[in-house]
């Protein structure tokens, strides 16, 4: 791995990890351009954690409403098969997932 490849890695998960709104703005008050430069650098991958953190939190928002339940029923319908010793003519057999 070479040292793009590392400036990178590390910059990619600060960013996404650690910055918070307060470490973003010292690092602008203290190393605006090195900031600037990586965030161009990187703007495809750092628009895809500003993405996904909005996304979470507005989940986070909204976590005071349940979220929906499944339930899935299965029904086999035995009586269109043809009759077979294992089974009772016109049985319907239910499975129940929760």
């Amino acid at each position: 791995m070479n040292d793009k490849e590392i400036e990178k890695k590390n910059f990619i998960l600060w960013y996404g990890l650690y910055a918070t709104e307060k470490e973003l703005e010292v690092a602008r008050l203290n190393n605006r351009e090195i900031l600037d430069r990586l965030l161009r650098e990187y703007a495809e991958e750092v628009d895809k954690i500003d993405r996904t953190r909005s996304i979470y939190e507005r989940m986070n928002q909204t976590g005071n409403r349940q979220t929906q339940g499944f339930d899935a029923t299965l029904h086999i319908d035995r009586s269109s098969l043809k009759k077979n010793d294992l089974f009772e003519e016109d049985s319907v057999i239910r499975y129940e997932i929760r």
